[in-house]
């Protein structure tokens, strides 16, 4: 591949690198803003574009423990489908906005088992938690409950698909990233089978999605990983907050379409909390 040509000893092209994958995994909001195939439809095709994309890398090494793989695609393909859901039935802004929730989820189930929280922690759960409560203003002032509900399992599934991700202990990260999204294309064409999603229109449409998924579900990852090796996972962290900021400009520019104030708030909220939660993780590290 290009990137694995680029001079990694150049930190420029690093910072690059992980731009460049940032980006692309903005462009997801306009991606389901511009067909009309169903959600599951978007999901499989995305993810299995992406899988196949990766596939070399998976017989780099032996990945283990499979279990971890099973999960984490299976919290992936929840992910994936739930944040569909959110940005097809509400706005982009609010949907990739509580992907950005999972600090919160994480500091309550650590608030659950140690019984005590940290000042900084709480900072982050309640601006996590205000953003949420402006994003369900939003959704009941249009009556709008599943997409809350869609927002929440976004949120917590990531932190699970997360969790899997760092127990798969053995293998190539890209090769890890293409079973995951294979396992969950399976997954998704199993739930086909009960669900009738509408297709995709046309080959065109077709087209666009699987293009879409090798961008943003599968060169995305080998540039952000080809990133990493040069520049600190923190500052990367940093980097990533963009998506939320950069997902709903693409839709306003490609379709109009114009968030909530509310929305636009929490997601201020969520964002500063998030912000808050990587500094003080760096500064413990």
């Amino acid at each position: 591949m290009m990137i694995e040509g680029m001079n990694m000893n150049n930190t420029k092209n690093a910072y690059f690198l992980i731009i460049a994958a940032v980006i692309t995994w903005s462009l997801s909001g306009i991606l389901v803003k511009s067909v009309e195939a169903g959600p599951l439809w978007i999901s499989l095709i995305r993810s299995l574009g992406g899988g196949i994309f990766l596939l070399p890398y998976v017989f780099k090494e032996r990945i283990y423990p499979a279990k971890y793989v099973l999960s984490g695609s299976i919290f992936m393909a929840i992910f994936i489908l739930s944040l569909t859901i959110t940005t097809r039935i509400s706005s982009a802004a609010m949907a990739i906005s509580m992907q950005y929730t999972a600090p919160m989820y994480v500091i309550a189930y650590s608030f659950y088992t140690n019984k005590k929280i940290e000042i900084s922690k709480l900072i982050v759960f309640i601006l996590i938690f205000i953003g949420i409560l402006l994003n369900t203003f939003t959704t009941l002032e249009n009556s709008n409950i599943l997409a809350i509900v869609s927002g929440i399992i976004t949120g917590l599934s990531f932190v699970f698909y997360s969790y899997s991700l760092q127990k798969v202990s053995h293998g190539n990260l890209l090769g890890i990233v293409s079973l995951i999204n294979i396992g969950s294309a399976i997954i998704y064409a199993i739930l086909l089978i009960f669900n009738h999603s509408a297709p995709p229109t046309s080959l065109k449409e077709i087209g666009i999605i699987t293009i879409s998924g090798i961008f943003i579900s599968g060169i995305s990852y080998a540039l952000y990983g080809a990133g990493l090796r040069k520049v600190p996972m923190e500052k990367a962290l940093i980097l990533c907050l963009a998506e939320p900021i950069l997902n709903p400009i693409w839709v306003y520019l490609g379709k109009g379409e114009i968030p909530h104030t509310y929305t636009i708030i929490g997601l201020f909220f969520i964002l500063i909390g998030a912000i808050i939660d990587r500094l003080f993780n760096k500064n413990k590290n």
